[in-house]
């Protein structure tokens, strides 16, 4: 039987009480972060629109989105900073496997009486005789399933969020970003904001497994 953890729903605070983390990079670092990125992004003025709507970030008196580097180092800050407020609050979800299983268990032990002739006909017949078997099925299907932790989760989904940030501006403006680019400038990122990650020059394939999923 699962265990008793996954059987209840996180409680999570209302959203408007979570605060929301406000990282930003240091000037440094949003220069070694430009220089990661094709050339070419350094060279083109950002779109008016964006320059505006980046206006609206709270920063520093003065600041703006100048260029398409910028703007790709910007939408980065942003993506971490979504990530870094909702890590705290971050647990295993209500769907997932383990609770299906433990659903379908209970739903087949409510199931009981009208499979064991606790009940006339015409109530048992409301029940499917296909619904049991299709449940068993199920519930051996779910044993096999094998999903990583609602941080790495978390994790994947922001190491995508600034792979496809980097490859969609690259590709729109006519310039290269190979894959070893998009490590590097990922593993920058995350060392930036403290973000515990797979180490680039120890681990590669491991970053490269969260960036460039093969499913």
């Amino acid at each position: 039987m699962p265990r008793a953890k996954y059987t209840k729903p996180p409680e999570l605070p209302a959203i408007e009480n979570i605060p929301r983390a406000g990282f930003r990079f240091r000037h440094d670092q949003w220069r070694i972060l430009a220089e990661l990125l094709p050339r070419r992004l350094s060279c083109l003025r950002a779109p008016s629109e964006y320059v505006d709507e980046a206006a609206k970030v709270p920063r520093v008196p003065g600041w703006t989105v100048k260029t398409i580097a910028d703007l790709v180092i910007q939408m980065t800050e942003e993506a971490i900073s979504s990530y870094l407020t909702v890590r705290p609050l971050i647990a295993e979800g209500r769907i997932n496997p383990v609770n299906n299983r433990a659903a379908i268990q209970r739903l087949s032990e409510a199931l009981k009486p009208f499979t064991r002739g606790c009940v006339d006909d015409e109530t048992a017949d409301l029940i499917p005789t296909s619904l049991k078997p299709a449940l068993t099925a199920r519930e051996q299907e779910l044993a096999t399933l094998r999903v990583p932790s609602a941080p790495r989760r978390a994790l994947m989904l922001l190491c995508q969020t600034i792979r496809i940030i980097v490859t969609n501006f690259a590709s729109a403006n006519d310039a290269t970003m190979g894959d070893r680019d998009v490590l590097e400038y990922v593993d920058f990122a995350l060392a930036c904001a403290a973000i515990k990650h797979p180490d680039l020059a120890k681990h590669p394939d491991r970053l490269a497994a969260l960036i460039f999923p093969k499913d």
